[in-house]
């Protein structure tokens, strides 16, 4: 698996983010919020962050 920090936000528009996870962050997009890639024990999370660090929403592929 490709290596990206999680601490780091990933860019919409950065390879490694799915198309799926695309379309479904950007419904919920607002400027200053920030896209997480996480991985966790079971599966690879997508965290949208808004501007103050607050979990919006996760994602993941099934």
């Amino acid at each position: 698996m490709d290596e990206w920090p999680e601490d780091m936000p990933i860019p919409l528009d950065h390879p490694l983010v799915p198309e799926p996870i695309r379309r479904a962050v950007l419904d919920l997009w607002k400027p200053g919020d920030n896209l997480h890639r996480v991985e966790t024990d079971t599966v690879l999370e997508w965290w949208l962050l808004d501007a103050e660090g607050t979990l919006i929403e996760a994602f993941w592929l099934e």
